[in-house]
């Protein structure tokens, strides 16, 4: 297992979460998993747009996956 580092954006308060997956596949699901759980709780509001971004990074730094939705009107 390695630690991984999920820095959420475009939530109030940003914050970075600390988890362990089996892989950077792992990660990555993880990563898919918890943006759905956000927009799951997430009010959506019709006039509104949103951006809601996981970044996932190893604790040494390495980038690994970038997880992103995100809705705008008049599309």
């Amino acid at each position: 297992m390695t630690v991984y580092d999920y820095l959420v954006t475009g939530v109030e308060p940003e914050m970075v979460l600390e988890a362990e997956a089996p892989s950077d596949v792992g990660a990555w699901r993880d990563a898919v998993m918890l943006v759905s759980e956000i927009m799951r709780e997430k009010p959506v509001l019709e006039s509104g747009s949103f951006t809601v971004k996981v970044e996932v990074k190893t604790q040494a730094g390495r980038p690994v996956c970038c997880v992103e939705a995100r809705s705008q009107n008049g599309c």
